[in-house]
């Protein structure tokens, strides 16, 4: 089966924990060892994609304090130069109160600086953070969800709260906006709430996620598409399968399909009518948003957990960042194989292995023959 796509592998040299994409299509990773002295630098580094050289060029760096944590995630402004950031504080500050963990950071070509920063999470233990995080079309709002149950939504880039913060009383997996930015949406393992951005007034509640043989199943992602299709991610709480699950703004189900036997741990919608996920086996994989068909499916991206994705603006690069100190590179064809082109293409192949084990069984029966 041919493949589809071509890739080149980057050693950053420092485990990325979050990317995001700039309006000049610039790739931003945030990272590093955390807390303590292991050796590595927390930092956030941006990045040209160079397909010519397979290379990451880096244009700028910031390298930030080890007393605080390492970048959680990032959502970038989708016309200014400028982003956000979660980063706690360091331990002693989150226990007294002051944990301003959401970060405003500015942007040149060769330089990145901090310019505002603000506490979103209400919990006093340093083992809670902020663990998702998205800005508005507009780019004038971001909300974020912490592992304390914690949902902001703030001003950007006052990062004054819109309103009072929620507490969803259990870990928030994902958030993130409508196109319209009427509405928000926050998951967790057990429910997703979808809320008005104005003030707070839950619109939809979705609760005790199964899949369609009433497995049960925990929420992981939550993002909505270019018209307001929300799409999620279902992993089973057995954790043998993966399903992705496309909801109408009437709140039905319009399209399920299984896309994995391993839990999906990144999720990624992007431009040109695609979406990506990562699976706790490592693999990386591609689909037809609407179809929900697979296009491309990667195994062994990385070595060791795969902690983000992205696609460019553009959508003919996906990256793929880990723990591992990588970034894969995914150069995307601007035309994807027919389902009939694949299966013709599977069929010569299997075509070709067969005759390979006919050739071989004649060889080894012929020897046999002039041995006698």
């Amino acid at each position: 089966m041919p493949n589809p796509a071509h890739r080149y592998t980057v050693n950053v040299g420092f485990p990325v924990g979050c990317i995001g994409v700039t309006h000049e299509n610039k790739i931003v990773l945030g990272g590093g060892g955390g807390p303590g002295r292991s050796g590595v630098q927390n930092k956030l580094s941006i990045y040209s994609l160079d397909d010519s050289s397979a290379s990451l060029n880096l244009n700028a760096e910031l390298v930030l304090s080890s007393d605080e944590d390492a970048p959680t995630c990032l959502a970038m402004h989708p016309k200014d130069k400028t982003f956000v950031c979660s980063i706690n504080a360091s331990a002693a500050e989150i226990k007294q109160g002051k944990n301003q963990n959401c970060r405003l950071f500015s942007y040149t070509k060769t330089k990145i600086t901090k310019t505002k920063q603000a506490t979103c999470v209400g919990s006093t233990s340093d083992v809670d953070y902020q663990k998702c995080i998205a800005m508005s079309e507009s780019g004038k709002m971001v909300v974020g969800g912490a592992t304390d149950g914690t949902l902001s939504v703030v001003h950007v880039p006052a990062l004054r709260p819109v309103f009072p913060f929620i507490d969803a009383r259990s870990e928030i997996n994902d958030v993130g906006f409508s196109n319209d930015e009427k509405w928000l949406v926050a998951a967790t393992d057990s429910e997703l709430r979808v809320l008005s951005t104005t003030n707070a007034e839950l619109v939809r509640r979705i609760d005790d996620p199964r899949i369609s043989g009433g497995e049960r199943a925990v929420f992981r992602f939550a993002r909505f598409g270019q018209t307001n299709t929300l799409y999620t991610v279902l992993n089973t709480r057995a954790r043998n399968g993966a399903y992705i699950v496309v909801w109408s703004t009437e709140w039905v189900r319009s399209a399920m399909r299984r896309v994995s036997s391993s839990p999906i741990t990144t999720f990624a919608l992007g431009p040109r009518g695609l979406l990506a996920f990562a699976t706790a086996s490592l693999h990386v994989v591609v689909c037809d948003a609407k179809t929900l068909r697979v296009l491309l499916r990667v195994p062994a991206a990385h070595s060791f957990a795969i902690t983000a994705l992205a696609f460019d603006r553009d959508g003919k690069h996906l990256v793929s960042a880990s723990a591992d100190q990588t970034c894969q590179v995914y150069v995307l064809p601007d035309v994807w194989p027919t389902p009939l082109q694949t299966a013709v293409a599977v069929g010569r192949d299997y075509a070709q292995v067969i005759a390979i084990v006919l050739v071989l069984v004649l060889a080894v029966v012929l020897a046999l023959v002039l041995r006698r």
